[in-house]
């Protein structure tokens, strides 16, 4: 009975058969399995691919900002080294002429460095000159050459500009990187890194070097240029220093660049989210930086001026910000996604990051469909993997359905002992039931195993990075520090530094030659090792008060040399980390024997005079009482005995000129006579023609017209005069001069001014004030000058005015001048003139500068009463 039983069992419906319904069950579930793992791997897969893009480009884009930073510093260092030479040879032209050269012509920089110099406050390093700035550019054959126009009159004043007035209110030593612009003069798109000049607190001007935008768009389009996306940059004030070409052909659209990126986001309306980012993050910055403001408003009145409204707010901020808190590393102020990008055409990850010093913005766009097509990727070689294993499976399962559970146990232990991850991930796989789970725990925690050795080697390669660049630190760290030393070693003084343990750190040659010891012996030891015992002790307590006060510390101390004892003045001072924390006390010591030897003998010869006029100090007090009360009672009659005197001076003088103004007047006619006879010498010859002579003779006799009205009448009977016809006879003589000196003269008047005066009185007054205008004020020929002389009465009063645009005065000489005048002292011409007019015509003299504004820079008034 049993063997058909088992016969029957064999017969069973295939249908009904447990392998193939075990089969069918695990066939659906391999189907969902694979649904699942497609659906797993394009969506959530897709989405921790795009989250570790988004890590890799944040730390991508803080080297591309590291390196970009490196370069800046260079130009920043190099703008600090020209500001230092303003400083120092700020009176001494010819040596900033040879050394900034040198400096801005650094190799390999000619495409990044466009040009730089020093440009100074008015009057500050030339007293003489409102405008004096030093500065080279590149030509077309990069060659450095100075460029003088800033210089030149008619040009807006170089202090005015963007890029010089936000300076002055930047500490020493930091640099303000200016908007981009194009230059007027040499045409060439740029940023400026402006450092400003100080000098015993006070700002002298600033240094500048100039940056090509060209150099900015080499270094970004190379920067990932193997990574499918892109990199482009903004100024403080969001304009667009660099951006790749939007057109097929490849050209470059250099319209974009100068224009700010609300703009630009108007013409690519896809990057909209990005300005509203950028937008939020200046707000926070600008209120970040107007919590804790180092500058009220009415002090940057006068650098907001004439800066853009929309613009100003980020400038205030920028000097606050600098000022309190600088920004001291990369920053991430922003990351998102947009749907769109406008040159890559198709959905992107955007990093923006804030860049210390420079305040631009750099914005990294990386494309998101190398991740798209990873996990897709991933997807189908996985779900083919899947399906193979499915159907090895069901083979399996169909063959060995008796052992359907005792060998997937067996293969799993075998697989645990043999150290084989692959046959576990197969049960994994191919398994629902608790085998698979435990199959499915181990193979999740090999997968997490291999994600944190990735993680692992990502870390290393970022630490392998930030080694690369601390290693350029260094470098750059010694080459400084070669420099520092040079510095110390050629200076005269003893320079030195300890730390906290008394221990001595630096010392230059000068010290260890004071010493006689090698720097060997002295780096590392104490000061009772290497110093006399008395300077040793004094020398450890002034060093412990500056490390208690933390304030620099200044006294004289004496040491011997040469058998000899100098005396030192010795400043020391407290050196801090960047935590701020007082690690280091500098000491310089200036040898002042010399001087100090002078004021002894200068005290010891005080002393004897002390008492050799300690005996006459009775005698003194009374003749001090007694000049007291003469003095009083002399001055006025000084004063008076003084103008009296400088008055007949004046008069004398006034009698002698007669022979020289004649002789004045008579000389160049006598010349053109002598031409004339000349002329008519050669008129005989026919060597010219007669109607030059006819012409040359009018003018020979209208001179002698005007000659002979002047001197025909010349005593001192007061008689009527036409001063009008007066004046215009004296212009008319002096009319060569005038020409000679490209000098327009033009008088304005009445026809006709009759008065009762002295002929002579007056032809001296009007001649000698003419000259002296011409003379000082047009001391030098240049561009039409003006001249302009009224004549009025009223009152009794006969008024002279002559308006000029020459050179004018200034404060100071205006001042001294007028003390002159106020004096009734003699020491030149108007005084002179304005001495006689008191005192002969009971008149006055005054001068009057005119506004800047005005067509003429100075107004001279002569009164005189009739």
């Amino acid at each position: 009975m049993a063997k058909p039983n088992r016969q029957y069992s064999k017969l069973t419906d295939w249908r009904s058969n447990l392998p193939m319904q075990f089969m069918l069950v695990q066939l659906l579930v391999a189907a969902v399995i694979i649904i699942t793992s497609v659906w797993f791997l394009k969506t959530i897969e897709t989405e921790r691919l795009i989250d570790n893009q988004e890590f890799l480009s944040i730390n991508q884009g803080k080297t591309i900002v590291a390196k970009l930073q490196q370069k800046t510093n260079k130009i920043e260092n190099l703008a600090v080294s020209i500001g230092a030479l303003g400083e120092l040879y700020q009176h001494s032209p010819q040596e900033l002429k040879t050394a900034i050269p040198a400096l801005l012509d650094q190799p390999g920089q000619q495409e990044v460095i466009l040009g730089g110099g020093v440009w100074p406050e008015p009057f500050l390093f030339a007293p003489n000159n409102q405008k004096d700035s030093f500065f080279w550019a590149r030509n077309f054959a990069d060659e450095l050459i100075a460029v003088n126009d800033y210089n030149a009159e008619g040009i807006s004043p170089y202090y005015q500009e963007d890029w010089y007035v936000p300076a002055k209110f930047y500490p020493t030593d930091t640099t303000y990187w200016s908007k981009s612009y194009i230059d007027p003069f040499t045409q060439k798109a740029m940023l400026t890194a402006s450092v400003p000049m100080w000098q015993e607190h006070e700002f002298i001007g600033v240094s500048t070097v100039d940056v090509a935008l060209s150099s900015l768009d080499n270094f970004f389009n190379t920067a990932i240029s193997s990574q499918g996306g892109y990199v482009f940059a903004l100024d403080q004030q969001n304009r667009l220093l660099s951006y790749p070409d939007l057109d097929n052909n490849g050209t470059v659209d250099r319209q974009a660049l100068f224009q700010p990126f609300a703009t630009f986001a108007q013409k690519h309306p896809s990057f909209k989210p990005l300005q509203q980012t950028i937008k939020q993050v200046d707000t926070d910055f600008i209120q970040r930086a107007n919590l804790n403001k180092a500058y009220e408003e009415t002090q940057l009145a006068n650098v907001i001026e004439n800066v853009p409204e929309h613009e100003r707010a980020k400038l205030v901020a920028l000097i606050n910000q600098n000022a309190n808190n600088k920004l001291q590393q990369v920053e991430l102020v922003a990351s998102l996604k947009l749907d769109s990008d406008p040159r890559l055409k198709e959905p992107v990850i955007v990093t923006v990051f804030l860049m210390p010093g420079t305040y631009w913005k750099i914005v990294l766009v990386t494309p998101i469909s190398s991740i798209a097509y990873n996990s897709e990727s991933l997807a189908s070689s996985v779900g083919i993997y899947l399906v193979s294993i499915q159907i090895f499976a069901l083979i399996l399962l169909f063959i060995v359905q008796n052992k359907l559970f005792i060998t997937p146990i067996s293969r799993m232990v075998r697989a645990l002992n043999d150290s084989n991850p692959a046959k576990i991930e197969l049960e994994a796989t191919t398994r629902n039931d608790e085998i698979g789970m435990l199959a499915k725990a181990f193979s999740s925690r090999t997968r997490q195993l291999e994600i944190a050795l990735a993680s692992l080697d990502a870390t290393n390669l970022a630490l392998e990075q930030q080694l690369d660049v601390q290693q350029q630190s260094k470098t750059e760290l010694e080459e400084k520090k070669e420099q520092l030393n040079s510095v110390l070693n050629s200076a005269h003084n003893l320079i030195f530094i300890k730390n906290k343990k008394g221990e001595f750190t630096l010392v230059n040659d000068q010290f260890c030659s004071v010493l006689s010891l090698k720097r060997e012996k002295i780096l590392g030891a104490k000061d009772h090792l290497i110093m006399p015992k008395d300077i040793a002790k004094v020398n450890q307590e002034k060093d412990q008060i500056v490390f208690n006060e933390k304030l620099e510390l200044s006294y004289e101390q004496s040491f011997p040399l040469d058998g000899n004892q100098h005396i030192y003045l010795v400043t020391k001072f407290p050196i801090f980390n960047e935590k701020k924390e007082l690690t280091s006390v500098g000491t310089i010591a200036f040898d002042i024997s010399a001087s100090k030897e002078v004021e002894l003998k200068k005290r010891a010869q005080f002393e004897i005079l002390r008492q050799e006029t300690s005996d006459n100090i009775r005698v003194i007090e009374k003749l001090e009482l007694t000049n007291k009360r003469l003095q009083s009672e002399s001055q006025q009659a000084k004063f008076e005995n003084n103008r009296q005197n400088n008055f007949e001076r004046v008069k004398r003088e006034n009698q002698t000129l007669y022979p020289s103004l004649v002789s004045a007047i008579v000389k160049p006619i006598f010349r053109k006579q002598d031409d004339l006879a000349a002329s008519a010498y050669r008129l005989a010859n026919d060597e010219i023609n007669v109607t030059d002579f006819n012409t040359k003779l009018a003018d020979q006799t209208e001179r002698l017209r005007h000659l002979e009205y002047l001197f025909s009448a010349q005593d001192y009977i007061a008689k009527p005069i036409d001063l009008v016809s007066l004046l215009e006879h004296i212009v008319a003589l002096l009319q060569p001069k005038l020409a000679t000196r490209n000098i327009v003269l033009e008088i304005d008047s009445d026809n006709r001014l009759i008065v009762e005066g002295v002929h002579w009185h007056f032809l001296l007054i009007f001649y000698r004030a003419i000259s002296n205008t011409i003379t000082d004020a047009f001391y030098q020929q240049g561009k039409t000058q003006n001249m302009k002389i009224g004549l009025s009465k009223a009152n009794q009063q006969i008024v002279m005015t002559i308006y000029d645009n020459g050179r004018g005065f200034d404060e100071t000489q205006l001042a001294e001048l007028q003390m002159t005048l106020d004096k009734a002292e003699v020491k030149g011409t108007l005084s002179a003139l304005s001495v006689w007019l008191k005192s002969e015509f009971n008149g006055q003299l005054s001068i009057t500068p005119l506004p800047a504004k005005s067509e003429f820079n100075t107004l001279v008034s002569y009164n005189l009463s009739t």
